[in-house]
């Protein structure tokens, strides 16, 4: 009996076999790897949010500069490209489609303000001065449309409603395509003081 015992405290004491051990340490491997593919998702989850709330403070800032602007302004003439004798010019139509470009005097003092697409950024120049960007580099503008309606000044009799310009921008932020945050935006301004010349 007591040969008995004493085998029963020599098995307790040899320890894990070589088995027990390898699956021990296959299930911790399995679980810490499930474990970091969910933290992975999770980061670039973040940073995907991250960029997607600086792409809005950033065109929040750009779309305000622009409508103010464009609100107080006369004489809206879209594409730039098209520069005529012409003070006002629509693009809404097959005829005249939008455009990637705008320009309007400011009421103030009459010089001329630009905004359109260069390089994936928005743009801005007033007069012969320099470009000026107003997107930052982390976002990229894949494209910028202007659609004006209602240029023509009332005196003329032609037109009977306020100039109106509905832009539309979409674009992307982030460099990483896993954490890439695409959007589309569009906003609708019309001119704020009466349409008369």
């Amino acid at each position: 009996m007591s040969v008995v015992l004493n085998k029963k405290k020599q098995d307790r004491k040899r320890g894990f076999t070589l088995i027990e051990i390898m699956v021990s340490v296959s299930i911790f491997v399995v679980i810490m790897v499930i474990s970091m593919g969910t933290i992975v998702t999770i980061v670039d989850a973040n940073r995907k949010s991250q960029n997607l709330r600086t792409v809005m403070d950033n065109l929040n800032f750009t779309i305000e500069a622009m409508t103010r602007t464009i609100r107080f302004a006369t004489n809206y003439h879209c594409d730039m490209n098209l520069e005529t004798n012409l003070t006002t010019r629509d693009c809404f139509t097959v005829a005249k489609p939008p455009s990637d470009s705008i320009y309007v005097d400011r009421a103030q003092d009459g010089v001329k303000v630009y905004y359109y697409l260069s390089g994936g950024r928005i743009a801005r120049r007033i007069g012969a001065g320099a470009e000026y960007f107003l997107t930052s580099s982390d976002v990229t503008i894949t494209s910028l449309k202007f659609r004006v309606i209602g240029s023509t000044p009332y005196s003329n009799g032609q037109d009977t409603s306020q100039p109106m310009v509905i832009i539309t921008i979409a674009g992307n932020a982030g460099t990483k395509v896993t954490s890439r945050s695409s959007f589309t935006m569009q906003t609708t301004v019309s001119q704020r003081v009466f349409d008369s010349q």
